[in-house]
């Protein structure tokens, strides 16, 4: 991954809140990671796989040609003497070509190292290591093997003392790698759980598919206010503590659920009724002048911060003859579920305990706007 991500994922925990314990990386263990991959081709429960990526894709892939080296039928006592320094010999063999990945005498995909188990949806021998030619964030150009997910995964955790590991449904079928790879190293083994992934309509939340829309460009990066990441959605402005809540919400459960984003907005509408104080705001004004004003002059009313809470303040507003109104809060064509100003149905003004009837509307051409 890049540093970009390292960063960003701390910058976002702290702005939900919360403060790290403490501050791991894969890479911190990758020395003791590949001493245990060569522990595990001496025991022979892992190999070095010569087959392409495309080959290994699928869950009807075949048995590598190289899972088994040539170990010819032996004859009792003296036959199994010579199986077992052969099969030492061969495990030295794939000991070698591992070394050889770590030096950099393969290019990248001519070589993988693969675990010989069994994964729980039936896919066969995942892969531990693979070639990769790149610039590490924090370990330089110091590898060009790195371990896959499966093999990390349980490895690191056992490292740390991690008493559960939760992950997301999808990786239910690497239930069976984790624990195969503890056990068989004779490790601690942490306890895998998963939980039904949180999705939401109408957007995608999939990082793979995140991916490819910023590849062609359809969204600008991770921040983009269209995208339901949680950098997005603080750059939209939504208060850490609604993300909390909606959290809260929703709760931990392993089934499936796919949320439509209006349990979202309403977390964000109940913080925001919080700790927001009000303010009013007209952005497209339409001129009403109120014939019968009741008042002599202007009229000063307090408003409350905080519906309902005098202890927060309040401030002041001006309520005169001429006010203005919203432009979508009139309509001289209303739809059947329309519930504000139209010529036949009259409306309220928040604040002032009065209702205004239309009497007629003058429109001025010249600046192309009405007055009612």
């Amino acid at each position: 991954e890049e540093e970009k991500f390292f960063t960003g994922i701390i910058d976002i925990v702290k702005w939900l809140g919360y403060e790290p314990y403490k501050v791991t990386h894969a890479s911190d263990h990758f020395d003791k990671l590949y001493e245990w991959g060569k522990e595990l081709i001496s025991r022979d429960l892992a190999y070095v796989c010569h087959q392409k990526g495309e080959e290994l894709k699928g869950h009807n892939v075949h048995e590598s040609p190289w899972r088994y080296r040539p170990i010819q039928e032996s004859l009792q006592l003296f036959e199994v003497i010579f199986f077992v320094f052969f099969l030492n010999f061969i495990c030295f063999l794939t000991r070698i070509y591992f070394k050889d990945m770590k030096n950099g005498k393969f290019s990248e995909g001519e070589a993988t190292l693969r675990m010989k188990c069994i994964m729980e949806d039936g896919k066969l021998d995942p892969v531990a290591y693979r070639i990769k030619y790149a610039h590490h964030a924090k370990t330089g150009d110091k590898w060009c093997i790195y371990p896959t997910y499966d093999y990390t995964h349980c490895l690191n955790d056992s490292i740390e003392n991690i008493t559960h590991s939760l992950c997301t449904k999808e990786f239910q079928s690497r239930r069976s790698s984790y624990y195969w790879l503890c056990n068989s190293l004779d490790l601690y083994c942490p306890v895998q759980w998963e939980y039904g992934r949180l999705n939401l309509q109408y957007t995608v939340v999939s990082k793979r598919k995140i991916v490819k829309l910023i590849e062609n460009n359809l969204v600008r990066d991770w921040d983009d206010p269209r995208l339901y990441t949680l950098t997005a959605l603080r750059r939209r402005g939504f208060p850490p503590e609604s993300i909390n809540l909606f959290c809260a919400r929703i709760g931990v459960t392993m089934s499936q659920t796919i949320l439509h984003p209006d349990m979202l907005d309403a977390c964000v509408r109940e913080v925001l009724n919080r700790i927001a104080p009000r303010i009013m705001v007209v952005l497209e004004p339409l001129k009403v002048t109120i014939n019968n004003f009741p008042y002599e002059k202007k009229k000063e009313l307090t408003v409350l911060n905080y519906p309902g809470e005098e202890s927060r303040g309040y401030h002041n507003i001006q309520f005169d003859s001429i006010i203005y109104i919203e432009k979508s809060d009139f309509s001289q064509n209303p739809t059947k579920d329309f519930k504000r100003l139209t010529q036949n149905q009259s409306c309220g003004l928040k604040h002032v305990a009065l209702v205004i009837t239309l009497q007629d509307i003058i429109r001025v051409s010249h600046i192309n706007k009405n007055y009612i």
